[in-house]
């Protein structure tokens, strides 16, 4: 791994799910609330719920659209 810019804390992990009402859901469930204090006594970190891209989301389009602006 190479740090180009800031340092990197540590790992990141990602979760995908079908969209947001379900990642709040598995949240908010009862079974990873009781995990929480487990997770927050071994790990520093940060949870973060952020929408996706769509499917047909286009990188290389997206920036030939930004170039040409």
């Amino acid at each position: 791994m190479d740090e180009v810019e800031g340092s990197w804390p540590g790992y990141a992990v990602v979760i995908v799910f079908p969209d947001r009402a379900t990642a709040h859901a598995w949240y908010e469930s009862d079974a990873y609330q009781e995990l929480v204090p487990l997770r927050t006594r071994t790990i520093e970190g940060e949870v973060i719920i952020v929408d996706g891209v769509a499917d047909d989301y286009d990188p290389a389009g997206m920036t030939a659209r930004m170039r040409a602006a």
